[in-house]
Parts: structure tokens; C-alpha cells; sequence
């Protein structure tokens, strides 16, 4: 089964904390001892002090940073991939929190990466981890591995048929949880789904990798299902909603974000049906989150922009990529 067009990233955390310190601890000085480590064996990474980057609001709506890190401006400290592949926050919940984001459905290669940077650490650092609970975590569910194992999906037909209640009922009351984009209590504009592991504890890494590989290639089955079916009982309906959604997004002179959501659901699920074809089907997922309002007005360099000029903005943006990535 293929189900490449429904997965938006794969993402591994690894929660680790060094011994003896405490959780609170507000020293940017220590966290700056951990980035030299994490540096010094990944010079491809680069250190930057929170309170220093201008655009964290850009990196939030990005998911390379937490809500919870944006709180300690004063001392936090980001380590990241200039390609955004990796990224470390020093003084989120827990002292260290690696990332490392995948634009594809490989969960094993993604931890690999990340494993790296955690193993590199502990020859540095003593990190806290007691025999019988393992590495300890400052939030309960995060003891044992430290790991959550996520994976972005798009599930439209599941959404649009109103059946996705049913997943969030199977999967609450599994070692599985389901959130919108941006974590717990978020909405989930644009029928995008985050699915990860609840907890850690009693469980390895591979126990827990395994566990949402095999859910999430159920719940692509289930998806892709669903949409043949739609297909068959009404292609017409869909066909027509799609090429509004074109319509729409490759003439709007406003678009807000709200609305630009909306139809690039309808875009991506003509993308799968194979009624549009693009060069590259990534560019469909990036205008996801690159049209958000941060991130428009950073990668525009226009700073205190109201909203009408990022609606502005945000239109003429789809409507390039769209017609220029578009096969005929």
C-alpha cells in the first residue's frame, strides 16, 4: 500500500535530562554546556539563544518548537539543522528535547537520527535514568524511553464523512492518542492529524516505533478505502469541488489563512485521486504551514504586516507554487 500522499512528516522526541539537576533548573549556561556537546559531535547544527530569534513564532508554526519552549525566552536555547531536519530545544519542559523530522513515512530512520544525538550526549553528560522506570522525565508519561514517536497524516475522507470520531474513540482507548496540528487542544484544520504514542513507560523504543507504524498503516488503508468509495459513488461532486478549489486559489487576490486551508484539502485530495498532477507533491503540503502568518510575513521580510497584506500575500504565494508546479 501506498500511502506516501497521506503522510505530511514523521517526527521522533527523545526527553533527556541531566543528572542531579533540577527539572526548573533557569541557567543558560548550563544549557549552553549541552549545545557545545551536542555541537561539538554535529557541526552541521547551529546554536542559537531563544531570546535572539526573531522569527519564533515562524518556528512554532513549523512544529520546530513548542509552545511550552516559547516561555523561556530568557534562558532557552535552540540547536537546529539549517534544513530544519533536526532541532533541539535546551530548557523546554525537560533540559533537552531532540528532534528530528522526516518529510516522509519512516518512523525507523527518523529515530536513527535522533538516537544518535541522545547516545552522543550521555558521553558527555550523566543523563537521569533510574534502572526500573528508565530516563526520567519531568511529565509522568514521558518516563521510560523519553520517546514520542509521531507521524503528521492527512485523513480527508475520514474527516469530510464525519467517521474520524470513531478513530478518536479506538484510539483513546489504546496506547495511542490523536491531536490536531498543533498538539493537545489544537484544532484540526485542514483534516491533518497528529497520531503518537501515549506513554513510554514499561514499553522500548522499538515496541513503541512498531506499534504506531502498524496503526498508521491501518489508518491509510482505512483512508484510502474511503476515498475509492467516495470516487465511485460520486466523481463528478468531487471532481467539480476540486477544480473550484483551483479555481479559488489560483485567482483569490485575498485569501485568509482560514479559507486557504480549507481548499488545499480539497487540492491534496485531487492530488491522491489523481485528478491534478504536480512536478512535486511536497509543495502541496508546505503551503500547509509556509502561508501561516508568521511564516508568511518572515520568508516575505515584512515585518507588522496587517492582515489584509498577508492575505495578499497568501494568495499570490499559492498561486504561484500551484501554477508553477502544475503538470498539465
Amino acid at each position: 500500500m501506498n500511502c506516501d500522499n497521506l503522510i505530511m512528516t514523521t517526527r521522533i522526541r527523545l526527553a533527556r535530562n541531566i543528572a542531579g539537576v533540577p527539572f526548573n533548573i533557569k541557567d543558560r549556561h548550563f544549557f549552553q554546556s549541552i549545545a557545545d556537546s551536542i555541537v561539538a559531535y554535529n557541526p552541521d547544527l547551529l546554536v542559537f539563544n531563544l531570546e535572539d530569534i526573531t522569527e519564533r513564532d515562524s518556528l512554532f508554526e513549523q512544529h520546530l518548537i513548542s509552545a511550552d519552549f516559547l516561555q523561556n525566552i530568557a534562558y532557552g536555547i535552540l540547536v537546529i539543522h539549517k534544513n530544519n531536519k533536526i532541532s533541539i530545544m535546551l530548557g523546554e519542559e525537560d533540559h533537552i528535547r531532540i528532534q528530528a523530522i522526516t518529510n516522509r513515512f519512516n518512523l525507523l530512520e527518523t529515530y536513527h537520527v535522533a538516537k544518535v544525538i541522545a547516545d552522543c550526549l550521555e558521553q558527555d553528560f550523566t543523563v537521569a535514568r533510574d534502572p526500573h522506570l528508565g530516563y526520567l522525565t519531568k511529565c509522568p508519561t514521558n518516563l521510560g524511553s523519553g520517546m514520542r514517536a509521531s507521524v503528521m497524516i492527512y485523513l480527508p475522507a475520514l474527516t469530510l464523512t464525519k467517521k474520524i470520531a470513531t478513530i478518536f474513540n479506538e484510539l483513546d482507548n489504546s496506547k495511542l492518542t490523536i491531536r490536531g496540528v498543533y498538539g493537545e487542544n489544537s484544532d484540526t484544520s485542514g483534516c491533518i492529524y497528529q497520531i503518537s504514542n501515549q506513554n513510554c513507560i514499561a514499553m522500548t523504543d522499538q515496541e513503541i516505533l512498531q506499534m504506531v507504524i502498524s496503526k498508521i498503516n491501518e489508518l491509510a488503508a482505512i483512508e484510502l478505502n474511503l476515498e475509492r468509495e467516495l470516487w465511485q459513488k460520486s466523481p463528478d461532486q468531487i471532481i467539480d469541488r476540486v477544480m473550484r478549489a483551483w479555481g479559488i486559489l489560483t485567482n483569490a487576490h485575498l485569501l485568509t489563512s482560514q479559507e486557504a486551508v480549507e481548499q488545499l484539502v480539497w487540492i491534496k485530495l485531487g492530488v491522491t485521486l489523481k485528478i491534478l498532477a504536480f512536478k512535486n507533491n511536497r509543495v502541496i503540503d508546505d503551503l500547509f504551514f509556509v502561508t501561516k502568518p508568521a511564516t508568511l510575513t518572515t520568508n516575505s521580510k515584512l515585518k507588522n504586516a496587517n492582515q489584509i497584506t498577508r492575505d495578499r500575500l497568501r494568495a499570490a504565494s499559492i498561486r504561484e507554487k500551484l501554477l508553477l508546479f502544475r503538470i498539465k
